[in-house]
């Protein structure tokens, strides 16, 4: 049997802002009325610059998967 706790248990959480020269990610779950600041790598900030700008040329709204426990962004 597999151990559960290999999976993570991140919540859903909207991207508002991107700090670009400082490489953090101000992110926010209305749900659960919670807000975070994440540090991120070179790479992820540009790939979630990139993908921000995208989604809101669509009018579309960006979430990631964060894991409040570790304190990071699960995945890309």
């Amino acid at each position: 049997m597999e151990n559960v706790e290999q999976y993570s248990s991140g919540n859903l959480f909207m991207i508002e802002e991107i700090d670009a020269e400082n490489n953090v990610l101000c992110i926010a779950n209305y749900i659960l009325d919670k807000k975070a600041k994440v540090s991120v790598t070179d790479e992820q900030i540009e790939f979630y610059a990139i993908t921000f700008d995208e989604t809101i040329k669509r009018n579309m709204f960006l979430f990631v998967e964060y894991d409040e426990k570790r304190g990071v962004i699960i995945g890309k």
